[in-house]
């Protein structure tokens, strides 16, 4: 931990920042700017409005543009490694052999479609075999090691109230559609997507060669709207403490005897005297209609969920009918090809071991050390805000800036590699989707009681993502994000700090908003503010819910104001910190014009191009009601409206649409 004189500290941030200017810049022009639209008005249209209305979105996609859509030229690198590898002989047990014959095994679709439902008859006899609820939890927990989920959820990590140990975490589950409001709401759009489910229900029941498909179909619905009544919305999942109740096994036995606990633990091969049951309410209530529901009414169910958890590796009809819910719930036209959905599962099963032959490839290995650099300005430009905050206490700013400090940086891939226990065969899909998932799930219980592993990574190297852990007060940013338009290591300043400057100053931002601001230095859910401060605190957050619960897309579907708290407060630190570290560049600090752009220009269109997505209305739709992210448009135009150096740069009128007076500008950090 960092403890200095913040004097000093500020000279070394002037002299690193420095330090990494002085090399040869490549220059990155921004084209397409719309000069009809003023940077007022819409900052994200003014940049990316030409590039919208000129871009296409591939017929088999949802979106296109930067972000998670990243992700669709990141297959076809990853394509090129898998086909590569797959076409050679590897030696038994190597990543090579591993990622090449599972990609083989899935690119066999002459194997796979005449098996047809054939892989799933051995679970279906279980299921039928099913003659009391003890042995219908029996199942549960059998498949639950197999990754064939139903009612019960269960993942290991950390300890809320001690972070130095792991524990076993259940949550609420048993649902097909995607939130427990899909089962409640009336509108047009949503009444659709209810019905395109129970179709594909029905569908995958007569595929399985089951009477009374769209009999049983209702069934199964009837019983997902039961559980989902007992769900708690994802805004009220937000609340930390009030999402952890850690209960002793013997006395959840008692109350939930049908579920069983102790005898659940047991024949999931775990042990534990106290678990945290996330949300209560789902269980009791699973509990009571584990008996009020018919056992025969549940054995359908199981039927349900079982073909559905496996429908995207079985034969093609099967997809087909995946596929035929999922367009309605997300607007893609056509299905992916073959080659891209396997790279998916790939990375999904596979994703540490591909991430090798990843980082070979494609990763530059000087941008780890550069951005580690960018790290740590920002780390430094976060101590000189909080420094400088007029709502803060100093005993509350010194915990503040000792949790900066804390924060341990992964960047580009992990320093210990996972590795997967898993024979993978040529010629036989089901059977390496299954071997994996046990494996997976192998993995996961073996963490149960012992210290948190901090070499680990919770996604993939070559994903495009980044990410902040409060229980292991860890930001990740993987090889995948590192690249253009985020970071280019030979790009100027402005173009870096706009770009994953913004993305690192987001995440660091992260340790403090309304959920991270709750975990101490150390990973802890414990209270490090004054009660004022925090009151304060709360406060502020309340005007960002209220600011951005105002927006709208899609012309009247509104923000989400309480569920994208977290992730708005992160946008406008991150964007405040990354700015700061910018200004102690040589760039920032100066005047230089490029493409008759100033650095502070520079800076803001690099943050406008890197959300630069455009995605299907329905799919966008989805993500309002699911997502704790604003869609791109409101990450740009939301922050901007609150950041005084964005008026200044742009000479931003109070005329303009998104001008907003000095008084209601927000600022959190």
């Amino acid at each position: 931990m960092k403890k200095a004189l913040y004097f000093l500290i500020g000279l070394l941030v002037f002299a690193s920042c420095n330090s990494v200017t002085n090399t040869t810049k490549n220059h990155i022009d921004f084209e397409g700017i719309s000069d009809s639209i003023k940077p007022g008005d819409n900052f994200f249209n003014h940049v990316n409005k030409v590039w919208l209305d000129t871009v296409t979105i591939a017929d088999d996609q949802v979106g296109v543009g930067s972000y998670s859509f990243l992700n669709i030229p990141q297959k076809k690198l990853l394509e090129n490694i898998l086909t590569e590898v797959s076409a050679g002989n590897h030696k038994n047990g190597t990543i090579e052999q591993m990622v090449g014959d599972f990609y083989t095994s899935g690119m066999d679709t002459v194997r796979i479609n005449k098996r047809g439902f054939e892989p799933l008859k051995a679970t279906f006899l279980k299921i039928d075999n099913i003659h009391s609820v003890a042995s219908l939890m029996g199942f549960v927990a059998d498949e639950m090691s197999a990754g064939n989920g139903s009612i019960i959820s269960m993942y290991v990590s950390p300890d809320n109230e001690n972070s130095k140990v792991n524990m076993l975490h259940f949550g609420q589950a048993g649902l097909g559609l995607p939130d427990r409001d899909y089962y409640f709401k009336t509108d047009e759009a949503t009444v659709a997507i209810q019905n395109a489910y129970k179709k594909y229900l029905t569908t995958l029941f007569a595929l399985s060669a089951q009477n009374d498909a769209e009999k049983k179909a209702e069934i199964v619905y009837a019983i997902e709207t039961k559980l989902a009544a007992s769900h708690k919305t994802r805004i009220e999942r937000r609340d930390i403490k009030a999402n952890y109740n850690k209960m002793n096994v013997a006395d959840l036995t008692k109350n939930n005897a049908n579920i069983g606990w102790s005898t659940l633990l047991t024949q999931l091969n775990l042990k534990a005297e106290a678990i945290d049951i996330e949300q209560p309410a789902y269980y009791n209530k699973l509990n009571e209609l584990l008996v009020s529901i018919p056992l025969q009414d549940w054995k359908t169910y199981l039927k349900a969920t079982t073909v559905s958890n496996y429908a995207d590796v079985l034969s093609k009809p099967f997809e087909n009918a995946n596929f035929e819910y999922t367009k309605v719930l997300y607007g893609q036209d056509s299905q992916s090809t073959r080659a891209q959905l396997m790279v998916q599962k790939v990375d999904r099963q596979l994703g540490f071991a591909l991430g090798q032959l990843y980082v070979k490839r494609y990763f530059n290995e000087d941008a780890k050390q550069r951005v580690l650099d960018l790290v740590n300005n920002l780390q430094k430009a976060f101590e000189n805000r909080i420094n400088q905050l007029d709502w803060m206490s100093d005993v509350t700013k010194k915990q503040a800036k000792e949790k900066l400090y804390s924060i341990t940086k992964k960047i580009g891939y992990p320093d210990v590699w996972r590795t997967y226990n898993a024979t993978i065969q040529k010629d036989a899909y089901f059977e390496n989707v299954v071997a994996l998932n046990k494996n997976a799930y192998q993995y996961n219980i073996a963490k149960l009681q012992s210290a948190p592993n901090r070499d680990e990574w919770e996604t993939t190297p070559a994903t495009v993502t980044a990410y902040y852990n409060p229980p292991l007060n860890e930001i990740v940013f993987p090889a995948g994000i590192l690249q253009f338009p985020y970071f280019d290591i030979t790009a100027d300043d402005a173009v870096n700090y706009g770009g994953i400057g913004m993305v690192i100053g987001h995440e660091l931002t992260h340790a403090f908003d309304d959920q991270g601001a709750q975990f101490d230095k150390d990973g802890n859910v414990k209270n490090w503010w004054t009660e004022e401060d925090y009151t304060q605190f709360k406060a502020k957050t309340q005007l960002m819910i209220d600011r951005y619960s105002s927006f709208t897309v899609l012309d009247s579907l509104h923000l989400k104001g309480a569920l994208t708290v977290g992730e708005n407060t992160a946008d406008n630190g991150g964007i405040a910190i990354a700015y700061d570290a910018f200004k102690l560049t040589a760039q920032g600090k100066g005047a230089v014009k490029i493409q008759g752009y100033t650095p502070d220009q520079r800076f803001f269109y690099s943050i406008a191009r890197i959300w630069r997505v455009k995605t299907r209305d329905a799919y966008l739709s989805n993500y309002i009601k699911t997502n704790p992210h604003s869609p791109p448009i409101w990450r740009v135009n939301g922050p901007l409206m609150n950041f005084d150096p964005f008026y200044d740069a742009f000479d931003v009128q109070p005329n303009e649409v998104n001008y907003k007076p000095a008084a209601e500008r927000i600022k959190i950090w």
